[in-house]
């Protein structure tokens, strides 16, 4: 059993919510999914989160505005599981654009969602859906 720690990231924008694509060549490339990933070294959970942004989407991130949603984890072979730890962000400095994603959209956060979305990510959208998250 492998346990692999990722930070993903519910940007909001009023009533929307920032979603992006896996570009092509990338595992589950096509797929759609919250911005975020694997944590590095000795990173915390913040840490990671505000570079993924930056590295994804080119955003720079205090993580003092880093708000802390849930923590879920997922299995996609029943050997690995992804931990991971859930934020909202409202607050961030610099354009959105697409630096490590093939696109990025702006949803509605109670849907409809993308029928292609990542696995890991369904019950985020589930508890979206239900206004379990308050963003």
């Amino acid at each position: 059993m492998n346990f692999i720690f990722v930070s993903i990231c519910i940007i909001k924008k009023k009533d929307q919510i920032l979603i992006t694509k896996r570009p092509s060549h990338k595992l589950f490339g096509e797929f759609w999914e919250f911005p975020g990933g694997k944590l590095e070294n000795t990173e915390t959970f913040e840490e990671a989160m505000a570079r993924e942004l930056y590295e994804e989407i080119g955003i720079r991130v205090n993580i003092k505005n880093l708000k802390s949603l849930d923590i879920l984890n997922h299995s996609y072979d029943k050997k690995n599981y992804v931990m991971m730890n859930l934020f909202c962000l409202n607050k961030w400095s610099g354009k959105i654009r697409n630096r490590d994603t093939k696109k990025f959209v702006w949803i509605n956060k109670t849907g409809p969602f993308p029928k292609k979305f990542l696995d890991g990510g369904l019950l985020i959208l589930k508890r979206l859906k239900n206004g379990y998250y308050k963003l």
